[in-house]
Order: C-alpha cells, then structure tokens, then sequence
C-alpha cells in the first residue's frame, strides 16, 4: 500500500515534519511494507518556512535585522539550493509576537526590518521567494520595507519623508529608481488568506488596526495616511505595468494583508497573492506525490468547522479527493462544527488525545498519542483490507464451475 503523510504542525508540540514521521513510524508498525511518502505541510502562516525546507532538503538560514520597534533580532528565512527558492514569513522581522503588548505603537512601528531580510535574501539571486503575510505588528503599508529596499517618498517641498507611517500623509511623489535591478528578475508570491483590500471599512487600519494599537480616532488617521499611499502605488503600478487591471492595487484582495505589506509587494514587485495552502500544496507539488497512493494520512493541532477556510488538512483533503483517494485527518483537539467535515469529504476525523486529563499532560503526551492513534487506525484498515481480499477469494471460488 502506498500512503501520502500530509500533516501541518501540531502547535507547540511537533512541528509538520516530526508529525509525518511518527505516522509513518506507526503505519509501518501494522503495514511493515508500505510506502510511505512523509511531505509536511502548511497553510501559509506560522510554520510554512519549516514544514517547506523539510519537504524540498532545503536549509533554515538566518539574517541580522531589525523588528517593528528597531530592536535587533536574528530572523529565519528558508533557503531551497536546488530552486533558488526563498521563504519568509513576514513576522520574523515584523511579527507583533515579538513585541510585548504594553509596547505596541503602530505609529513608530516599521517593516524596516522585512526590507533587510529581503536585501540579505537577494544576494543569494533566488529566482523565487515564497512570503508569508501574517502576524504583523505594522500598519505602514509596507512603506518601512520599501524605503529599505531603496524606495524615495517626497512631500510638496521635495523633502524626503522618514519611514514612519503617518508621515505617509504628506506624501507627494514615489521614486524607486533607487530599488536594486535585480529584483525583476525575481518572482515573488504572497501566502495570503486575507481579502481585505488597502483602506476603507475592511481595510488594514479598520479591521486589523486595533490589535496592533490603534485607537478608534487612529483609525482613520492612519487610513488616510495609507490612502495616499496607496494612490502613489497605484500610478507607480500602471506606469510599471503590473496593475492587475482593472482593479487597482490598493483595492485587491490581500492588499490590506500584514498593516498594507500586501499593496507594497504588489504594486513594487508584481508580486501574485496566492490561498497559504494552495501555494504550498503546488509548491511541494502534492499532486505528483498522490498518485497511485492508496489513502492519505493529514492534521493538525485542532480542527474544527474553521478548517473548510483553508487550513492545510482540507486542502490536503481537497488534491487528494480529485484524484479519488481517502483521506482520514488526526487532531489533538476536535473543536465545534467538525461533523461538517465529514460530510465535506473526509473519510475520518481521529482524535489523538486518548484519555481524560489536563492541556499540559495532552501536550507531554503528545507524539505518543499521536502514534497509537495513527496504528489504531491503521489496525482498522488492515482489517478491512483483509477482509476485502477474503471476499473476493470467496467470490472466485464460488465462480468456478
């Protein structure tokens, strides 16, 4: 029997690599002569660097840079030799995790930091980088980044404005003539599940604002500020020839995604918005590793109803059913609504968790757990392949005259 081992991260337990190793250890303890392709996986967000370097043999590297506050730090960024290809999530240089919640100020924070880890990046001259949008604590609208990358803004008096996000404000011109040449020749693609556009009622400020710091007043002060920003991208983008016509591109999809980094890679790079999932399901090109597999093995830490918006086990789910194959799911936690599921196309949903007790014993016991889970369920089957051969040995008898 062929079996594809799919899984994402089990948060704060095992990462998607360890996860896909132990079902394989467990699949081999009731099938000892099964394959067993182990392809960790992602959706996008945390995690999506690592679970992509495990699956491609490609290496975590790190780079000096600075987070949203200007605070040193090292960041992590996946590097795959083979592809020329780079990862990045945009929260190592970023990422509101790193600033503690007393400390959060919108109105000095900046993507400066991304913008060096990009620059560290471009002298390796990938021909690729995957960027996963996420868990930012800025809402510059990716002008930190750009202004670090080589990017000018000047106000009516022809001063150079500083990288902090309501001087945006008084912008007048864009210049990037400053922006290194290589970078056309590089693709970039977003891993970004958000639609919000750049401004408005759904936009950077108004729905992820007040989690990063910004008052109700703020709001609409830093949407105005991103608004003219926004413009300035637009008319670069159509003079460039990389508006996604005829919507502008602060106006897109996903431009609103990490406070606006979205409409910067966008309108600056023609970087493509892409479903975290999809990308990375493409990516580690799942479709070629499912065919001829017999059933496909996926999870992660909890799944519930909020799993079918793009979480990794339904689109494994997903690539798997086109081409006709089973799928059964593990979990250490089965939240509300996860009957859906089943009735989406799952073949199973199997809680790992196998006895009453406290989060911080489930968490202790978790490879454990996951192991006798994942052989219980492979008795299961044995089972029923047993059966199934039975049957049909029965069929051929009674055939014979």
């Amino acid at each position: 029997m062929k079996f594809v081992l799919a899984p994402d991260s089990f948060k704060g337990t095992m990462s998607a690599a360890r996860v896909a190793s132990i079902m394989a250890d467990a699949v081999h303890a009731v099938f000892p002569d099964a394959q067993c392709l182990e392809i960790p996986m992602a959706d996008g967000g945390e995690g999506t660097t690592q679970s992509l370097v495990d699956a491609l043999a490609g290496e975590l590297r790190t780079a000096a840079v600075t987070d949203a506050l200007g605070h040193s730090r090292e960041a992590h960024f996946g590097w795959i030799p083979a592809e020329r290809l780079a990862v990045v999530e945009i929260a190592q240089a970023a990422g509101i995790e790193h600033i503690a919640a007393a400390d959060r100020d919108p109105r000095s924070a900046t993507t400066r930091g991304v913008g060096q880890l990009l620059t560290h990046i471009l002298d390796l001259e990938p021909a690729r980088i995957i960027v996963g949008l996420g868990g930012s604590a800025t809402n510059d609208g990716g002008w930190g980044m750009a202004r670090e990358l080589g990017v000018r803004v000047f106000d009516s008096q022809g001063e150079s404005l500083a990288d902090r996000p309501l001087e945006l404000a008084r912008a007048q011109r864009l210049d990037v003539s400053g922006l290194d040449p290589r970078w056309a020749a590089v693709e970039i693609t977003l891993a970004c599940d958000v639609n919000n556009p750049l401004t408005g009622p759904n936009g950077a400020s108004a729905v992820f604002g007040p989690q990063k710091g910004l008052s109700e007043t703020d709001v609409s002060i830093f949407d105005s500020a991103l608004a003219v920003w926004g413009d300035l991208l637009d008319s670069h983008a159509q003079q460039a020839g990389v508006a996604h016509a005829p919507t502008q591109i602060s106006k897109t999809p996903g431009a609103g995604a990490a406070g606006g980094l979205g409409a910067a890679f966008m309108a600056l790079f023609g970087a493509t918005p892409r479903r975290g999932v999809e990308l990375v399901i493409d990516t580690v090109r799942l479709g070629e590793h499912l065919r001829n597999a017999h059933i496909v093995f996926t999870g992660e830490g909890s799944i519930d109803f909020q799993t079918k918006f793009g979480k990794t086990p339904w689109g494994v789910m997903r690539a798997a059913r086109e081409q006709g194959i089973p799928t059964i799911a593990f979990a250490g936690n089965l939240g509300h609504g996860v009957e859906e599921l089943h009735d989406a196309g799952f073949s199973a949903i199997v809680p790992t968790v196998r006895k009453v007790g406290t989060l911080a014993d489930a968490l202790a016991n978790a490879e454990k757990s996951l192991f006798e889970a994942v052989r219980m369920t492979c008795r299961i089957l044995a089972t029923s392949v047993s059966e199934s051969r039975h049957l049909t040995q029965q069929d051929c008898k009674e055939e014979k005259p």
